[in-house]
C-alpha cells in the first residue's frame, strides 16, 4: 500500500518556497507606493503659486519657507533676493478633502534702482534717464480642487509698485508617476497692459529633493534692457525639503 500523500507536498521544480513567493509579489508593480498626488515641495508650478500646503521647512530658488503654526508659513524668493530685490511674505493655506485654499501677500524693496539705472544708461545712450520701481506689496488667492493624480486651480494676483498690476491664471498638474508631474498654466494680465500669460513644465517632489523645469511665455518688456522684447523666460527651481 502506497504511503499518503499531503495535498502540495508534491516534489519536484513546481514547488515555490513562501518566503520567495513573498519576494515576487511585493516586487510587482502592484506592491508598488502609490502615487499621493501633485507635490511641487515650494508649492510653486510654473510662474504662480500652487494650490499645495507647506508642511516643513523649505530651501528653495523660487520660495525658501519656514511653517508656523495652523497652514501659516513665512517666506522669501530667494530669486528676487539675489536680483537685489528683498521681499518677505506671509502665505496661508489650507486643505479640506480635495479642496485647496491659499492666501498670501508680500512685499518687496527694491534696492537695485541706482545699479540697473547705471547699467542701461550706459549701455543705451539714447536713454536720458531710467528708474524702475519695482518696491511695493503684493497679494493673491489661489483656490485649487486635487481629484487623485490632477490638480486644477485659479490664482488671482494683485500688486502695487509704481503702476498696479492685476492678473487671473489656470493652472494644471498631472503626477503621472513617482513624485513626477507635468504642469501647464494659463491667464491674462488685466492691469497694467491686457497680456497673454502661459507657462508649462515638469515638477519633481521628493521627499527631500524638489526641482522644476519649464519655460514660461510673458510677453512683457525687460525692464533692464528697454525695448528690446523677452517673451519667453526659462524657469528652474530647485529646493531641499527639511522633512
Amino acid at each position: 500500500m502506497s504511503p499518503s500523500r499531503r495535498p502540495g507536498a508534491s516534489g519536484g521544480a513546481g514547488h515555490i518556497p513562501p518566503c520567495i513567493l513573498a519576494v515576487l509579489l511585493l516586487s510587482t508593480p502592484s506592491a508598488a507606493e502609490p502615487s499621493t498626488g501633485v507635490r511641487t515641495n515650494t508649492a510653486r508650478l510654473m510662474g504662480t503659486d500652487a494650490a499645495e500646503v507647506i508642511d516643513a521647512p523649505v530651501l528653495g530658488l523660487q520660495r525658501t519657507a519656514l511653517p508656523l503654526f495652523a497652514g501659516l508659513a513665512v517666506d522669501t524668493s530667494v530669486y528676487a533676493d539675489v536680483m537685489l530685490a528683498p521681499n518677505v511674505g506671509l502665505r496661508w493655506a489650507m486643505a479640506a478633502g480635495p479642496h485647496r485654499l491659499v492666501l498670501g501677500a508680500r512685499y518687496t524693496q527694491f534696492v537695485g534702482a541706482s545699479l540697473y539705472s547705471s547699467i542701461v544708461e550706459s549701455e543705451t545712450p539714447s536713454i536720458q534717464r531710467f528708474e524702475p520701481e519695482l518696491s511695493g506689496p503684493s497679494f493673491y488667492g489661489v483656490y485649487g480642487l486635487a481629484l487623485g493624480p490632477l490638480l486644477v486651480q485659479g490664482e488671482a494676483r494683485y500688486a502695487h509698485y509704481t503702476s498696479d498690476y492685476l492678473s487671473f491664471t489656470g493652472g494644471v498638474a498631472f503626477n503621472f508617476t513617482g513624485p513626477w508631474s507635468v504642469v501647464g498654466e494659463a491667464g491674462v494680465r488685466v492691469k497694467g497692459g491686457a497680456t497673454l500669460r502661459a507657462a508649462a513644465g515638469l515638477r519633481y517632489g521628493g521627499e527631500h529633493l524638489g526641482f522644476g523645469l519649464g519655460v514660461t511665455y510673458v510677453d512683457l518688456s525687460d525692464p533692464a534692457v528697454p525695448g528690446e522684447e523677452l517673451p519667453v523666460l526659462p524657469v528652474l527651481d530647485l529646493s531641499w525639503t527639511f522633512r
